[in-house]
């Protein structure tokens, strides 16, 4: 599941993006915000931290 959402700080756009997902029968969530200009970058780096997401 995938919660998104936009908002403003400081006169500045975001856009939170707060993907979840569940291992081992535990659910996780990574809370990513970027500036929507950079919205192809962000993406790149939560795939990267998806793919390499360790339980220990």
């Amino acid at each position: 599941m995938i919660r998104e959402y936009t908002f403003t700080l400081k006169d500045v756009p975001w856009h939170a993006r707060l993907p979840g997902f569940t291992a081992d029968g535990t659910a996780y969530q990574v809370n990513t915000w970027y500036q929507p200009k950079t919205e192809e970058d962000a993406l790149k780096v939560y795939e990267k931290v998806e793919a390499g997401f360790t339980l220990l």
